[in-house]
């Protein structure tokens, strides 16, 4: 398998996207990695981490001369043909790889993925698919940021093209379908949640109906779908809920000798609930809708999360998801 990952993209980049990928590429060497950027600063961020890096195989540079910076805006990629974001995508089109990491600006790094991939036809667009911590596993909400605003009819296919990823990605048939408001009742929200709602009924799938926010993390649906303005807030708030638990924690331990004492013997369970919580350890989240596997990673990346985008990417790309909603050629709501 070969992964194309902008390593000109992210706060850290491109340090934290080599790092990543020379952890990914040790622990799997049967997959390629692809570092796209400027091959110079590349060379330099491998030499830093010593001869490991070096003597990767499976790690291969693919040059791009030109960056598109966290701040540009989308008319950046027709001006700079030739940066990480247009090449990586261009690539998987071309078919010389079989997925893209994109870490960089979100807003370029989406509109890269739709202007050389574009959407699978039928698809009217392309949402951000991501999972959120429950008791007992993961809420996966969609949209989170690919679109500002959307129609009833788009939230209706993000939760066709969910439900459809859930039973390749995780084998689970008929996965239970809410629509993210301000209530629980029928009868509230706007005009697009009841509209979402309404058409969602009409369909086959297992619709439950509406769900608030903290019903995300009770697990007592599966899928939740938004607009991504809506999505993309209820994702940033979890992780901002989720890095100031821990350092209240943090806190509260070094206020006493006992309290220390206390976290040493929980220190296991302190982990534990880090790696549950920490969306490092998601690493990004597919881009649904799209003519191949594109995974959009946080911009404040490290090589933890890089490492962990990369494995997301596999795993997408052996579950076959884009093939599968391919051969579905239009979902059911056609609707322009």
């Amino acid at each position: 398998m070969r992964l194309a990952l902008d390593a000109m993209g992210g706060d850290a980049a491109p340090q934290a996207m080599v790092a990543g990928a020379v952890g990914y590429a040790s622990r799997t060497p049967e997959h390629q990695v692809i570092l796209v950027g400027q091959e110079p600063a590349i060379r330099d961020a491998l030499h830093a981490l010593g001869n490991k890096a070096a003597q990767l195989d499976n790690l291969v540079i693919e040059h791009a001369p030109e960056v598109i910076a966290m701040g540009d805006k989308i008319s950046a990629l027709r001006e700079r043909p030739d940066d990480s974001m247009n090449v990586c995508t261009r690539m998987v089109k071309q078919g010389k790889a079989d997925a893209t990491v994109l870490c960089g600006n979100t807003a370029c790094s989406v509109a890269a993925a739709q202007l050389h991939l574009r959407r699978i036809p039928g698809v009217k667009r392309a949402g951000i698919l991501t999972p959120l911590p429950t008791l007992t596993g993961q809420t996966w909400v969609i949209d989170c940021g690919a679109n500002a605003v959307g129609k009833p009819e788009h939230l209706v296919q993000f939760a066709e093209m969910a439900a459809a990823f859930l039973q390749r990605f995780e084998g689970r048939q008929r996965p239970r379908i809410g629509v993210l408001n301000i209530g629980s009742e029928e009868s509230k929200g706007d005009d697009l949640t009841t509209d979402t709602l309404d058409r969602l009924r009409e369909s086959d799938l297992n619709v439950l109906g509406n769900v608030e926010g903290n019903d995300i993390y009770k697990g007592v649906v599966d899928i939740v779908v938004c607009d991504g303005f809506t999505g993309n807030v209820v994702l940033k708030t979890s992780e901002g809920i989720a890095s100031t638990i821990g350092k209240i924690l943090k806190q509260e331990i070094q206020q006493s000798l006992l309290a220390k004492i206390g976290a040493l013997l929980m220190r296991g369970a302190f982990r534990r609930l880090k790696e549950r919580t920490s969306w490092t350890k998601v690493g990004g989240c597919l881009l649904l809708g799209v003519d191949g596997v594109t995974i959009i990673g946080h911009g404040r990346s490290d090589a933890t999360a890089v490492t962990n985008a990369l494995d997301t990417a596999a795993r997408c790309v052996d579950s076959g998801i884009v093939e599968h909603l391919r051969q579905q050629k239009a979902p059911a709501s056609q609707v322009a």
